[in-house]
């Protein structure tokens, strides 16, 4: 892995940040001034889960893509399996924004409230008032937890093992094997975010690439963040 950081330094400098800057250009807070967010490779505090690699097999590879007159970059191949958990908390984040979190907060307060308020109601007028009070009960009940117990089932269903393979380039992305292959420009079109451990990618606005950083070798998880990093932008 040396010699590729050398190389790196030598031959193969990342584009220039697309409105973001790179871990390296952060300071030693290990915190992205711009995004806020914590960079997984340095220093976390308690509430964050420590990245430990899990041994997963990591390579260099030239850019065989790249035409004749174009600079030729080192990239770095990675291989490995989504977990179920993995998948869970991408779906969640990914579709708990801000904004639907505190929605659903206010609708439990609302249902709440009224709960209470038809619980005391004690007129012979109301006698439906306990029965009206339950259904608020299930509504909270079905507010919080159906859309949690979806995601969890469709993340079981989406963790088959299947084996993602991915090269990390400082211009581009390249996902899957040669007869399904695709690529992600990093030039700033794609956004970014980092969840659990795991850097999530969206593309297009609807495809969505999850990289976890158990998978990815101690000695190159900074380049692999720099390259990322500087060439997609944060989700504020």
């Amino acid at each position: 892995m040396k010699k590729f950081l050398e190389e790196q330094d030598s031959a193969a400098q990342p584009p220039e940040p697309q409105g973001d800057q790179t871990p390296y250009e952060a300071d030693q807070t290990g915190v992205d001034k711009e995004s806020g967010e914590t960079l997984p490779d340095e220093t976390d505090s308690e509430e964050e889960e420590k990245v430990e690699w899990d041994g997963s097999e990591t390579e260099l590879v030239a850019d065989d893509s790249a035409a004749e007159y174009e600079e030729q970059h080192t990239g770095i191949k990675l291989k490995y399996s989504l977990k179920s958990k993995e998948i869970f908390y991408a779906l969640f984040k990914s579709r708990y924004t801000s904004t639907r979190i505190a929605l659903s907060a206010v609708a439990v307060v609302l249902c709440a409230v009224m709960a209470v308020a038809f619980v005391n109601v004690k007129s012979a007028e109301n006698a439906g008032s306990g029965t009206l009070s339950a259904l608020c009960i299930i509504l909270i009940f079905l507010i919080l937890g159906l859309p949690v117990a979806h995601i969890n089932s469709r993340s079981k269903e989406l963790a088959d093992r299947h084996e993602i393979k991915m090269k990390i380039y400082p211009d581009h992305i390249q996902m899957g094997a040669e007869e399904t292959q695709w690529e992600i420009a990093l030039d700033g079109t794609s956004r970014r975010t980092v969840f659990q451990n795991l850097l999530i990618l969206y593309v297009d606005g609807r495809d969505m690439v999850i990289l976890p950083l158990r998978c990815v070798e101690p000695s190159v998880l900074p380049e692999v963040q720099a390259m990322i990093f500087a060439g997609t932008n944060p989700i504020q």
